[in-house]
């Protein structure tokens, strides 16, 4: 980690490390043009090109048995720490050395090659891994198995997809016994099923004092698998500790750069179409939990409110005003409005020069993760049929953070569960979890 940070302390000090790096950095030569890669060889003197750190003096000591996250945002330079630490890419200053057998799953499709069956890259890359034709051999149908590629081991690998390339890439990675596992971010393409066949893959690691380092964004596989992480930002260590209070800090980032760009894109030109009869304009559209305060990034449980301002520009008698809610894939949520309820509010009439406000507030956000956007509709309902007046697609994005991920799909919905046994003796216990 980085010297001069005050948080710069290590992950673990041990003298005996399964992995330890002093001062680890990585820099990148990047040129305008092609062809100036070429003129510094034969015309040497003048640089033409600018470094690019992607990883920058860090310190890890991590010890053999360990579990360890490594979180941040794209591009913060975790990837290439891998890289160094696997000694697929050589450092640009500083040490790394890595103690045992390492086995690492990065790049999707690494180390295949795409005209080649699943069962010739399964011996290749044992192969590479270090094991012997007999240990292969031994081993060729659990890797077979825990892929679960059925007759597909026997085709080209370039026509697998992106969850067939993970399958069998870390059922191989897993199985060649190594005293390393280092996984960047993809098992994130993998279905469920297998993310569960993986955990416990893992889980059964670590039972056996093998260590784990792994790249990923879902916290609460974080939090629930390492006892230590290190949070990197452009290139840096700024922060390792425990899981609880590292996965924290990522999120308070998190939710501080989502909202600063969500914000941007939000006072941004809008490209998206709007239109309508224009008797009344809808202006500012602000979104926030507690309190008053604006916000583009929430948490699933929290409240949720949409206040829209508006101003009359001419007479009107019956205006509604409503909002729709969609996913960033155009899935449509819910919409809602104030006059189709079981007490509906009247709107109207509004006179020219009036002006006024909207809200809509909903006690918990029953959202998950990902990314939405509202829509908003303001119809005139005096109309035989209604008329637009001021209809704004895609009027505003947000965005939700479910650190704890209790929950998988789009909605977080309310449960209880009920658990009751019968002991051999006759005696009953139940058990009840609500939320």
């Amino acid at each position: 980690m980085s010297s001069s940070h005050k948080k710069s302390a290590p992950v673990h000090e041990t003298t005996s490390s399964a992995i330890h790096a002093e001062g680890l950095s990585k820099a990148y030569q990047l040129y305008d043009k092609p062809v100036h890669r070429l003129w510094d060889l034969i015309l040497p003197g003048k640089r033409r090109y600018r470094e690019f750190w992607a990883v920058r003096n860090v310190y890890l000591d991590i010890p053999h048995g360990a579990t360890v996250g490594i979180i941040g945002e794209n591009g913060a330079g975790k990837s290439t720490l891998l890289k160094l630490l696997t000694g697929i890419t050589a450092p640009t200053s500083g040490s790394v050395h890595v103690s045992g057998r390492v086995a690492s799953l990065l790049e999707l499709g690494a180390g295949f090659h795409p005209e080649f069956s699943g069962r010739e890259n399964i011996f290749l890359n044992c192969s590479i891994l270090g094991m012997s034709d007999a240990e292969i051999d031994a081993r060729y149908d659990s890797i077979v198995e825990f892929s679960e590629l059925g007759d597909f081991i026997e085709r080209p690998v370039k026509t697998y997809s992106s969850g067939m390339y993970v399958r069998l890439g870390f059922a191989v990675a897993s199985s060649v016994d190594p005293d390393i596992l280092i996984i960047d971010e993809a098992l994130s393409v993998g279905d469920e099923h297998f993310k569960g066949k993986c955990t416990n893959r893992l889980n059964e690691f670590a039972e056996q004092g093998k260590t784990t380092v792994f790249v990923s964004h879902d916290m609460g596989a974080v939090k629930s698998m390492c006892q230590q992480v290190v949070l990197m930002d452009q290139g840096e260590v700024i922060e390792q500790g425990s899981a609880e209070e590292v996965a924290d800090e990522y999120l308070k980032r998190a939710h501080s750069r989502g909202n600063q760009r969500l914000s941007t894109l939000n006072r941004g030109k809008n490209e998206y179409p709007r239109w309508g009869t224009g008797e009344i304009e809808t202006l500012d559209i602000d979104l926030m939990a507690e309190g008053d305060e604006p916000t583009h990034v929430f948490k699933p449980g929290q409240p949720f409110r949409v206040r829209i301002r508006y101003r009359v520009h001419e007479d009107s008698a019956d205006p509604v005003f409503g909002i729709g809610l969609y996913r960033s894939d155009g899935t449509y949520v819910n919409g809602s409005n104030h006059h189709w309820r079981e007490d509906p509010v009247a709107a109207g009439p509004l006179e020219k020069g009036d002006e006024g406000e909207v809200e809509m507030a909903m006690p918990v956000l029953p959202l998950l993760s990902g990314e939405y956007y509202l829509t908003t509709f303001l119809y005139d309902h005096a109309k035989p049929a209604p008329t637009a007046i001021d209809h704004r697609e895609h009027a505003v994005t947000f965005e939700v953070i479910d650190a704890d991920h209790r929950q998988h799909g789009m909605l977080f919905l309310p449960t209880r569960w009920t658990l009751r046994k019968t002991s051999a003796a006759g005696e009953s216990e139940s058990r009840v979890s609500e939320k």
